[in-house]
């Protein structure tokens, strides 16, 4: 009697951890709910046809651009060196066959941003990856200098 009422107490308590594990799913998929669904193809699309990147002509901003153009994505590369964005914007067209802009611009001057806004006129831009690498100038003006 006691090894069948053990075996009962077991398989009972086996069935309410089950219950309250899929409590637990079922509560976790409401509450994550964007975790639990896979993206559309066309959902970066939805956004706009182009894709913006900042600082495109190396490391993340370089992984951005393929990537974006591989999503379906046309992409604008701004960066300083123009050798570099040329080179990229061939081998992005010829392997993912996206459209590619190129814009030269340094973001370390204060003038450029009309000449950028003039370029992606028209454009229908959905995402923008602002990856621009700058430091500020810690010093607003120069120290005098001390003589003794």
């Amino acid at each position: 009697m006691g090894v069948a009422l053990e075996q009962f107490f077991i398989f009972v308590g086996l069935l309410v951890c089950l219950v309250y594990l899929v409590k637990c799913v079922r509560f976790s998929r409401c509450i994550f709910r964007h975790f639990w669904k896979v993206l559309p193809k066309s959902f970066l699309k939805s956004m706009g046809q182009w894709a913006v990147i900042t600082g495109a002509g190396d490391g993340i901003g370089k992984a951005y651009s393929f990537e974006l153009a591989r999503q379906g994505l046309n992409v604008v590369l701004i960066s300083r060196t123009l050798n570099k964005l040329q080179a990229m914007a061939t081998e992005i067209e010829c392997t993912t066959g996206s459209s590619v802009k190129i814009i030269q611009a340094d973001f370390t001057k204060d003038n450029i941003y009309d000449y950028i806004g003039e370029k992606l006129k028209g454009l229908d831009i959905g995402i923008l990856v602002n990856n621009v690498g700058m430091l500020p100038n810690l010093l607003p003006e120069p120290l005098p200098r001390y003589t003794r």
